[in-house]
């Protein structure tokens, strides 16, 4: 098993470091890539989907995405790895969540739960999908997973769907969306924490929109509202913090010299100590044009998103 995963982690190398290579031989690796996550899970289910299944489909996910990484990959850093983390996911059962960063200062993908998902195609066009399913819970939660449910435009591509995150992508125009989780500091809350600390932790280098190939700078929340007060007197009963916000931050290009403007619109929610979030990502002009599309489909999704018994259809 280390020497395939040496040897899928030359592929995506190679991949990234020749930039002269036959389309067919990149769809070829794409194809081998994905099949070895999926054989994988398959010998080795409750250790495989793990770390070293989710580093490859972010792979998989870049070779997609055709992003430019040669700068950035060191050949031997990046062979040895896949070995290492082969070795070591077949000695430890431990769900995907266990092999993130210990770091609470990181938004990471709340990972899915329980199974697969249900994808419902919702309206008579069919143009909308509702999503329904579980996330792992916090550890002090009563059970292991939380539902959530959002809906989304049907013909958005999931990506890093083998790594257990939950990350979709328009590929018209690069908007996408993720479930984050992040643990909040201590003797805070969803209304008392600053709104700088959204800001860091979604943007944090330890964090999975980071590892999954965005490079940003700056970030600041530019407006923030709790939606779902559960300190004042006329919350409901059970309640469910829920605070929406709006993201600034530059996205870096390919060349590293450019910077691009995008906006973030955040839906968060309180689960124990931890806040679960919708987080989509879009091109700044788009999303501060009055009336426009992009900004009405991200909106859409986080007035839907749930979580929760609320989640349950």
């Amino acid at each position: 098993l280390a020497s395939l995963s040496i040897t899928i982690a030359s592929w995506c190398y190679y991949y990234f470091s020749t930039p002269l290579i036959e389309s067919v031989l990149k769809m070829k690796t794409i194809y081998l890539t994905s099949l070895f996550l999926h054989a994988s899970t398959a010998f080795q289910p409750s250790g495989l989907q793990q770390k070293v299944v989710q580093k490859f489909s972010r792979c998989n996910n870049a070779l997609k995405s055709h992003d430019d990484m040669s700068d950035n990959i060191d050949r031997r850093s990046f062979l040895s790895s896949g070995a290492i983390l082969a070795s070591s996911v077949l000695l430890t059962g431990a769900s995907p969540s266990a092999f993130a960063e210990d770091n609470q200062a990181a938004a990471i993908y709340a990972y899915r739960s329980g199974g697969l998902p249900s994808l419902r195609p919702i309206g008579l066009t069919k143009l909308t999908t509702r999503y329904e399913g579980y996330v792992e819970a916090p550890k002090s939660y009563a059970k292991s997973g939380i539902p959530i449910s959002f809906e989304f435009p049907s013909d958005w591509l999931q990506l890093d769907k083998l790594g257990g995150g939950i990350q979709y992508v328009d590929q018209r125009n690069g908007d996408k969306l993720y479930i984050l989780k992040a643990t909040l500091p201590a003797d805070t809350n969803l209304k008392t924490v600053t709104k700088s600390w959204f800001a860091e932790v979604i943007l944090s280098p330890e964090g999975d929109v980071a590892r999954s190939g965005v490079v940003a700078e700056g970030g600041r929340i530019s407006r923030s509202q709790m939606t779902t007060d559960c300190t004042a007197e006329d919350a409901p009963s059970p309640c469910i913090g829920r605070r929406r916000m709006i993201l600034k931050y530059d996205t870096v290009t390919g060349s590293g010299v450019q910077t691009v403007e995008r906006r973030g619109l955040i839906d968060a929610y309180q689960i124990d100590n931890d806040v679960y979030m919708m987080v989509t990502s879009s091109n700044a002009i788009k999303f501060e044009q009055k009336g426009s599309r992009e900004r009405e489909t991200v909106e859409n999704i986080c007035q839907s998103f749930k979580v929760g018994p609320a989640a349950l259809s």
